[in-house]
């Protein structure tokens, strides 16, 4: 099993350093694109007539490259309030079924969100120069999968450290990046 985690990890790390570029890509894009949209109608007179769906294409793939590294880093929201009760060893069995449950219904998601985007191939997003709608809902199940593999990564690693003593190594994305949360 540790070898399987040891795997999953090189992979997410790979895939999340990939989509923390391709966020901070992103990011970078809507505010020029935003800027640019105001500059053009209020100074110039003269709207990008483009500029408002291309920034909400860009918001959609942003969503679905940041969620999976959201979920890796553990900042999602949640409700702890409840589960923090409990002895630690229902605590950690709680949380090893909810990365259980996040996996099944991530995988489940990417796959039927690949035939949502398969079926919009056909639709043509006219504004941004006639490309094919699937290659904006094609980030749903791209996400989706990175996400089920984050959440079978994570759930097992707790599955391991919960039935053995060994503890798997640390994550180098989640250390790297932890610093950078503590801030908040």
């Amino acid at each position: 099993m540790t070898s399987l985690i040891r795997l999953l990890s090189v992979v997410n790390n790979v895939q999340l350093s990939i989509f923390r570029w391709g966020s901070m890509f992103l990011v970078l894009s809507i505010a020029v694109i935003v800027f640019a949209s105001v500059f053009f109608r209020y100074v110039l007179n003269d709207s990008l007539s483009w500029s408002e769906e291309l920034a909400k294409y860009a918001m959609l793939w942003l969503v679905f490259l940041g969620a999976p590294i959201a979920l890796r880093l553990g900042v999602h929201p949640n409700i702890e309030i409840i589960i923090s009760k409990f002895p630690k060893k229902i605590t950690q069995s709680v949380l090893t079924l909810m990365h259980l449950a996040v996996f099944v219904f991530c995988a489940f998601l990417a796959v039927k969100s690949h035939e949502f985007a398969w079926n919009g191939r056909t639709q043509v997003a006219i504004a941004v120069g006639d490309i094919s709608m699937y290659w904006f809902f094609v980030s749903i199940p791209l996400g989706m999968a990175s996400m089920a593999l984050v959440s079978l990564q994570q759930f097992l690693e707790k599955t391991l450290s919960f039935f053995s003593s060994e503890l798997p190594e640390k994550d180098k994305f989640s250390e790297k990046h932890q610093p950078v949360l503590e801030e908040f």
